[in-house]
C-alpha cells in the first residue's frame, strides 16, 4: 500500500507498507505526482518503508520503471528511508550512474533538510 504521508510544494513523502500494488500507482502516486508536476517543474520523494512492507506485485514494478522513465526528465531528488538492505545496495548502483540525487537517510527530517539545502523553484 502507498500512502501520502506529506506534501509541501514540491517535497513528496509517501510510505510503503504491505505489499505495493498497480492500483496504489494508478490512483494514489500518480495522481499526486501528475498534480504537483502542474505548479512545480521538478519533485523530490522521500520514500519511507514500512516495517510490514512486503515488496511489490510484478504489475506495480512495471508501473515502477514506466513512471521513472515518464517523469525522468522531473525527478529531483530522491530519498529512501528505513529501506530494506536489497534496496540499498540497488541505491548505491544507481547513484552511480544516475544523474538524479539519490540518497538513504535514518529520519524524515534528514530527507526534508537534504531537500530544501537549494531551492529549485
Amino acid at each position: 500500500m502507498i500512502t501520502i504521508i506529506n506534501l509541501a510544494e514540491a517535497n513528496l513523502f509517501i510510505n510503503l507498507s504491505q505489499t505495493i500494488t498497480h492500483n496504489d500507482y494508478e490512483t494514489v502516486l500518480e495522481p499526486v505526482i501528475a498534480d504537483i508536476l502542474k505548479q512545480h517543474q521538478q519533485v523530490n520523494v522521500c520514500v519511507i518503508f514500512a516495517n510490514d512492507f512486503a515488496g511489490f506485485e510484478l504489475h506495480a514494478l512495471v508501473d515502477d520503471a514506466m513512471m521513472g522513465i515518464k517523469y525522468w526528465q522531473y525527478w529531483h531528488k530522491i530519498a529512501f528511508i528505513a529501506e530494506p538492505k536489497w534496496l540499498h545496495t540497488l541505491v548505491t548502483t544507481i547513484e552511480a550512474i544516475n544523474p538524479i540525487e539519490v540518497e538513504s537517510f535514518s529520519t524524515t527530517l534528514q530527507a526534508e533538510l537534504w531537500f530544501n539545502e537549494e531551492e529549485i523553484f
